[in-house]
């Protein structure tokens, strides 16, 4: 039954949003300004965003060097299965599936993996935080009516990073005072996942230790630059595919937009994506309704179909079947907390 409803809901709230998202647009119109797209910018967009993979994967193995790497096609293999889930299933379920298949297929643990995986997000934060607020300083009189919006997105990113920098300074220095609240915070949980918690939040830490090593520091943050240079720069493709080319800075502010989009709990972001990518499109940069309809679709199409494509062509050369993949995370998560 909570299933059903959890099923329910979602497919209710991707209704909802793509209702809002093609309210008022000419279908018509949409698809003769997408069938109108340049297809060597296009495939220029696909092939910018795949990359977004390779830069992923180098980051990852560089944060998983404990006490050596784990190969590249393992660790390949293991990132893009995990970012096709999350671009097919709603909730990031793929950040699950990445460490399990990881830890069934080298030497490294699963809560290793994981907790790897709460450090990419907090780098990724801090990047599309970053970029939004370099957006903001920028053009901070150049929407009179989205003033606000600009204002005090500057305003909430700052406080952000300031807290991220507070957290991950004082968890720095201060590691035995943190670990102690976070066991504290661990006792809300049945007794059977504390200890899989602090592991997690062990691996965390332990991956700040990186920056003591300056080479392998210097190749997470230009691998992470990398990520975000190929996710903006697959915008500005599109726009440019689409005879509709923007500052490449707008890619930042669209970026964080959408974002936002993706973390409503639809499949692969669908409806929230669109709409929000819809709203910055029309409230700030004067498209017309059929336009931005059009330019999110493809948007998305260029954000997804490169990851959906090599994760099945992985899944198809692994031999894999999707019980495969649950079992996976079922028996890694299994094995984890057994040890408690």
């Amino acid at each position: 039954m909570r299933r059903t409803l959890q099923v329910t809901l979602i497919a209710l709230l991707t209704i909802f949003f793509l209702g809002l998202f093609l309210w008022k647009s000419n279908l018509h119109d949409v698809w003769r300004i997408m069938t109108s797209t340049n297809p060597y910018w296009l495939a220029s967009a696909f092939i910018v965003n795949w990359m977004a993979l390779v830069f992923r994967t180098i980051r990852w193995r560089v944060l998983l060097a404990s006490p050596k790497p784990p190969a590249f096609y393992p660790t390949f293999f293991a990132n893009t299965t995990g970012y096709m889930l999350s671009t097919v299933l709603p909730i990031r379920a793929g950040d699950v599936a990445r460490p399990a298949l990881l830890a069934r297929r080298t030497n490294v643990r699963f809560a290793t993996a994981l907790g790897t995986v709460l450090t990419e997000r907090v780098l990724d934060l801090f990047s599309i935080l970053g970029i939004f607020l370099f957006f903001c300083i920028l053009r901070w009189n150049a929407f009179p009516n989205g003033r606000g919006v600009v204002h005090g997105g500057a305003i909430g990113c700052t406080i952000v990073l300031v807290a991220l920098v507070l957290f991950l300074v004082g968890l720095y220095f201060f590691g035995g005072t943190v670990r102690r609240w976070h066991e504290r915070i661990g006792r809300i949980l049945p007794k059977r996942f504390r200890e899989p918690w602090m592991k997690f939040f062990d691996a965390f830490a332990k991956t700040l230790a990186i920056t003591e090593r300056p080479r392998d520091f210097l190749t997470v943050i230009f691998a992470t630059a990398g990520v975000w240079l190929c996710l903006t720069a697959q915008y500005w493709l599109v726009f440019v595919a689409m005879h509709r080319p923007l500052p490449y800075d707008a890619t930042f502010f669209i970026s964080g937009v959408t974002t936002i989009g993706v973390a409503i709990p639809t499949p692969g972001g669908v409806g929230g994506f669109h709409k929000l990518c819809q709203w910055a499109l029309t409230s700030f940069y004067g498209f017309d309704i059929d336009s931005s309809v059009a330019i999110a679709l493809i948007l998305h199409l260029v954000g997804a179909v490169p990851v959906v494509l090599t994760g099945v062509a992985l899944f198809a050369r692994e031999g894999l079947r999707w019980r495969d993949l649950t079992h996976a995370a079922d028996d890694v998560a299994g094995d984890t907390t057994s040890q408690s």
